[in-house]
Formats: C-alpha cells, sequence, structure tokens
C-alpha cells in the first residue's frame, strides 16, 4: 500500500525523516532521497563526505550520485584528487518533478482512451451455444435463467411445465411471481389456459406480469425462454396424452442481433397464437 505524506503551508519545521518520506513519495529511493537532502544542506561534498552526512554507504553512495545525475539533479564539479558533487537550486527540481507528473498525468489519459478501445465487446465475443436434454436439466436451467435475470423474461410456458402429471405448475410460477415481486424486470408470458391456474394467473397479473393464453387445440411445437441475453429452445419430442418437451438448446451471452431473431419469434407467437389476459373487475362484468 502506497502511503502519501500530507503537509499543510506552514510545515517548514518538519524532521528530516519526514522530508525523506515526501521525496521516497515523489519516486526517489530512500538512499537518493538521503543523497540529495545532504548535497541540499552542503551544497558541495565529495562522495565520502556525502557517505558521512547522509549515512549511506559509500559505495552506495556512487549508485545514488550516478542516478541523481542521469536527472540532471546534481552535477560533478571535477578536482584534482577525485570530484566533488554539488546540487543543483532546488526550484529546477521541484519545477522538473512537477513536469513529469504532468507528462504522467497526461500518459494515463492517453493510456486509459487507448486500453478502453481495445477492450473486447462482449457482445461481439463469440456465444457459446449448448445442446440440452432431459426434463430435469431443462427444468434446472430454466429456474437458473430465471433466477438470475435482471432486465426481461419473456416464456412461452410449454404444457408439461404445468401438468399435474409431470409435477405441477407451483415450481415455475411461484418462481416467476417470487422474481417480479423482489425485482424491477419486464416479465411477458404464454401459456395453454387451464381453470386450475385461474388463482395463480390472478396473482401473476396483480404484480404487472403479462400473461399470454395460448389459443386453439394444437399442440404447441416449441417452447421459448428468454431471459436477458440467454434464451433456451425446447422441441415437442413426440405427440402424447402428456406431450413432452425433453430437448432443446441453450444459447448463452447471445448477440443482439441473434436475441432479436428469438424476441421476434416470441412476439409474433404471442401476437398470432395467443390472446392477452387481464383482470377485470366485478363491476365491469354487471
Amino acid at each position: 500500500m502506497i502511503c502519501f505524506l500530507t503537509f499543510s503551508n506552514h510545515d517548514t519545521d518538519l524532521e528530516e525523516s519526514d522530508i525523506e518520506d515526501g521525496l521516497q513519495d515523489l519516486g526517489f529511493t530512500k538512499n537518493d532521497s538521503k543523497v540529495l537532502l545532504t548535497l541540499a544542506k552542503y551544497k558541495i561534498l565529495s562522495p565520502a563526505d556525502i557517505a558521512k552526512y547522509s549515512g549511506v554507504d559509500r559505495a552506495r553512495v556512487y549508485d545514488s550520485l550516478n542516478r541523481l545525475m542521469e536527472r540532471g539533479f546534481i552535477q560533478k564539479e571535477p578536482v584534482k584528487r577525485g570530484a566533488n558533487y554539488q546540487v543543483i537550486p532546488i526550484e529546477k527540481i521541484f519545477k522538473t518533478l512537477r513536469e513529469e507528473y504532468k507528462q504522467k498525468i497526461n500518459q494515463t489519459m492517453i493510456l486509459e482512451k487507448v486500453i478502453s478501445e481495445i477492450e473486447i465487446d462482449m457482445e461481439e465475443s463469440e456465444p457459446r451455444v449448448w445442446a440440452i436434454s432431459s426434463r430435469d436439466k431443462i427444468r434446472k436451467k430454466l429456474k437458473e435463467l430465471i433466477s438470475s435475470s435482471e432486465r426481461r423474461i419473456f416464456f412461452i410456458i410449454t404444457p408439461d411445465l404445468l401438468m399435474e402429471e409431470l409435477g405441477g405448475y407451483e415450481w415455475i410460477l411461484n418462481e416467476l411471481w417470487n422474481k417480479k415481486f423482489s425485482n424491477n424486470l419486464q416479465i411477458v408470458i404464454a401459456l395453454k389456459y387451464f381453470d386450475s391456474l385461474k388463482e395463480e394467473i390472478k396473482k401473476l397479473l396483480k404484480v404487472s406480469i403479462k400473461v399470454h393464453s395460448i389459443e386453439g387445440d394444437s399442440v404447441i411445437p416449441f417452447g421459448l425462454l428468454i431471459a436477458d441475453d440467454d434464451f433456451i429452445l425446447t422441441t415437442l419430442d413426440q405427440v402424447q396424452v402428456a406431450p413432452e418437451y425433453t430437448s432443446g438448446l441453450w444459447l448463452e451471452n447471445g448477440r443482439k442481433k441473434q436475441i432479436a431473431g428469438y424476441e421476434h419469434l416470441f412476439r409474433h407467437f404471442i401476437t398470432s397464437e395467443c390472446k392477452e389476459i387481464v383482470l377485470t373487475s366485478q363491476k365491469s362484468k354487471e
């Protein structure tokens, strides 16, 4: 974790250790900050004296001097017996530091823009299509998608999901009611109406779930659940007294164009094959 010192406008009597910490926050190493601060105090010193006054090992002093010279913060003053080192004016050092930070800020803005442009759009990532079969697997996946949806649920409910002989309707209709009751999302369903469903449908309508009754006596050829950007399409295996839909496809993270096609299929079905169910008051019946 990086911690930055906070100074007020009146912090002119800081301890040297605080100043060294402040220099380190600005990118100097511990030894570099000690060497720079020592030269700022004494102006011109030999490496031996720098080591003496700074407490930095002499071998390490040379490493710091080289780094500080590369940045232009100190100058080498040659003499007959070795060389002395002198710090440049302090205001120039900090002007340089401020310019470096300005450049870094500009660089962050450029990098932010460039990186955001190369991010992979999830809608453009390859969707995954899975074959799904068996009653239990299909029901489990339907429940998972309903539970995880956040924006919308469009559902053509096949008769096998509502029949008492195959487990009853409570699990699926209660799941939809609980989802709408606890979340503000769009739910539109289509189902084959039975008198036994009357009270359950009233319950759904009261929480603003749109319910469409599938008209006619013909067998529904397919079931469809669209939950956000996923869908499950199930197909009728064979026509029986109690038909079941135990084969299908599950599309995960579909693209908008793919989902749009199934939305169109759903809307076409509820407008051409269904009739919307609405609540009616006792007065309107009279």
